[in-house]
């Protein structure tokens, strides 16, 4: 299977399984990861989509995950058992940038050895 072709099959399931998991109901977080964690956890999910996504479509990364990202919270803000942060929003975006960055990253390193 070639490369391009396994990071689109990752990034499928990696967003599929990040909208599972930021869809669910969850009640008590705040006592059950402590407060302020969860965007620890966003950060955490996002980041790895950014790097999947740049690595499935280069530049193009950008119009794909940061709509998933902000789509995320808009429809968590929805659903009567989540609840819409903007620094949720925040911790979204930022982990995308940090996952396009850490490929970009990667990649010329990979590319000077």
């Amino acid at each position: 299977m070639k490369r391009g072709r396994r990071a689109w099959i990752l990034l499928a399931v990696w967003t599929g399984m990040t909208i599972a998991a930021l869809s669910v109901p969850i009640e008590n977080t705040k006592t059950i990861i402590g407060p302020g964690f969860d965007k620890v956890i966003h950060i955490i999910l996002f980041t790895v989509m950014g790097l999947l996504a740049q690595a499935a479509a280069s530049w193009y990364s950008l119009l794909m995950a940061i709509p998933v990202a902000v789509g995320m919270e808009l429809l968590q803000k929805r659903l009567p058992f989540r609840t819409y942060e903007p620094v949720e929003l925040a911790a979204n975006i930022l982990g995308v940038l940090l996952g396009i960055a850490c490929f970009e990253i990667a990649a010329r390193l990979k590319k000077n050895e």
